[in-house]
């Protein structure tokens, strides 16, 4: 019986990097600012508990992480000396993610909502410079991926992306700016069941 449970429930832990991106170059204008969010993929990385409960051909896979992503974002003053301004913006979630799907053998292939809380962000603005990007505390995307079991290794790469707003607005210079911002990511990770 004790051997049958352990081939049907698994926990474990797992980390890994995300590769996440715009889907294309987000502006936002106005008097005296344009603020901008690059496309370009930046890395960051994930950790913490996943598990695994297969029968039957399926497999259901609940997890909870700790994930830290990035964006790179200009701000341009205008006028007559125009200065820009680059900087990175951090952001650190608790993710937790359900996927569900087909069980091949080794081989899993299946998807699934991602509910995403928002813990904390930073940037590495120059504090002279008063922004602030309002930042929804809840979001919801999915998640499509494949994976491998291999015994007690388990390796993961997913497609993620966002339904519903990021982030609402930036505030710069008293003004507030409409900033529509929907990322998706790449996720590899490997995990260790238990």
């Amino acid at each position: 019986m004790g051997t049958s449970n352990a081939q049907f429930a698994s926990f474990g832990l797992k980390g890994g990097l995300n590769f996440s991106s715009l889907p294309e170059l987000q502006t936002g204008q106005s008097a005296g600012y344009i603020v901008s969010a690059m496309k370009e993929s930046q890395t960051g990385f994930h950790v913490g508990l996943t598990s695994l409960f297969r029968i039957a051909g399926f497999y259901l896979q609940p997890e909870l992480l700790f994930t830290q992503t990035e964006r790179d974002m200009l701000i341009t003053t205008t006028g007559p000396s125009p200065q820009s301004h680059p900087f990175t913006q951090l952001y650190r979630h608790l993710s937790l993610p359900v996927q569900a799907g087909l069980s091949l053998g080794p081989v899993k292939i299946g998807g699934g909502p991602v509910l995403s809380l928002l813990v904390d962000q930073l940037n590495d603005l120059d504090d002279n410079i008063n922004f602030d990007q309002v930042m929804n505390d809840v979001t919801l995307g999915y998640q499509l991926g494949v994976g491998l079991v291999l015994g007690r290794l388990m390796v993961d790469l997913r497609f993620e992306d966002s339904l519903s707003r990021f982030g609402t607005e930036v505030n710069i210079g008293g003004q507030s700016i409409d900033f529509d911002t929907r990322p998706r990511q790449y996720i590899l990770s490997v995990g260790l069941l238990f």
